[in-house]
């Protein structure tokens, strides 16, 4: 079983990225389960501050034991994740 957070355009952008942030550690620190993160409603690309985020929960919960797995990603972020040798890193789920 797995925790399932539903991600927003807004939570990405520049203005929304801190509250994204606390949103997604409090649910890291309090995590009992797996946690994906669900990018289906995402329709742009990933800025380097989302990505250095990603990275930060992906520790987070690796250091719990846990796994951070991110599913519905659009053809260009996981592009852009397959360049950066990110699909190594993060589990991506279909």
């Amino acid at each position: 079983m797995a925790t399932v957070i539903e991600i927003k355009n807004n939570d990405l952008s520049f203005d929304g990225l801190t509250a994204f942030r606390e949103r997604i550690m409090s649910n890291i620190n309090n995590a009992k389960e797996d946690i994906v993160l669900d990018f289906t409603d995402i329709s742009m690309s990933l800025d380097s501050a989302t990505i250095g985020e990603l990275m930060k929960f992906h520790s987070a919960m690796e250091s719990q034991n846990l796994q951070l797995q991110i599913q519905g990603v659009n053809k260009l972020i996981r592009t852009v994740f397959r360049l950066n040798k990110l699909d190594t890193i993060l589990h991506l789920i279909d």
